[in-house]
């Protein structure tokens, strides 16, 4: 059975990933994106309280949590015990992946070159995260890497925003992870929620060609 982020993400396309210097600003952020339509929200380990943080999400209507930048198994053991459904990082590690893939959680570890990519797959990774393709490559990498590894899912983080989201996925990526261009750590700090909220659902309404559902797949 796929693990239930795997299927979200499918379905949505879309990650949001929260940084924040409060755990407060970082759980109403989080509750901001899913208000808008993005239910996988990726709460860093950079955010002070983490699991705390995903802890609360964990039984919100709505909210599938996740959690990033993590880097080591006693960080994937603590996030799952809060709760987390998928665990991403800007590393392939094997003991990590032992940990997510232990619990049957979505692992999505961060790579670049196809040696790279190819090594994390091989090491369970049911997505790569190409980091940071949206500022070193773009969706023309995306293509070329494709070529040659035409069945490895893809999710483009780095970099993204509303101008190269639609082309990241036209290129073949599977999903789009997105920091600021939806949860500005700047915006969670000012408390604009609700801006958070509408750039949310610019990008559902954005990449909701791509978008599909259980009974397409």
């Amino acid at each position: 059975m796929e693990p239930t982020a795997l299927v979200a993400l499918r379905e949505t396309r879309l990650i949001s990933v929260i940084r924040a210097p409060s755990r407060e600003a970082a759980l109403k952020a989080a509750q901001a994106v899913v208000a808008g339509g993005v239910p996988l929200v990726e709460i860093t380990y950079t955010v002070p309280d983490a699991p705390d943080v995903m802890r609360a999400l964990a039984g919100t209507r709505d909210a599938i949590v996740g959690a990033g930048t993590v880097l080591t198994p006693e960080q994937a053991r603590a996030a799952l015990a809060a709760g987390a459904k998928f665990i991403v990082a800007p590393n392939f590690s094997r003991d990590v992946a032992r940990a997510a893939l232990g619990a049957g959680v979505l692992y999505v570890p961060g790579a670049y070159t196809s040696s790279e990519i190819i090594a994390a797959r091989e090491g369970g990774a049911h997505v790569i995260k190409v980091y940071p393709v949206g500022v070193a490559g773009g969706p023309n990498y995306i293509r070329i890497l494709r070529d040659p590894l035409p069945d490895i899912p893809m999710l483009a983080a780095g970099g993204t925003n509303l101008d190269n989201t639609v082309p990241f996925l036209e290129a073949g990526c599977m999903g789009v992870g997105l920091g600021a261009a939806i949860a500005d750590p700047a915006l969670s700090a000012a408390g604009s929620f609700v801006e958070i909220t509408r750039r949310a659902r610019a990008f559902v309404e954005l990449v909701r060609p791509f978008a599909t559902t259980r009974a397409e797949r």
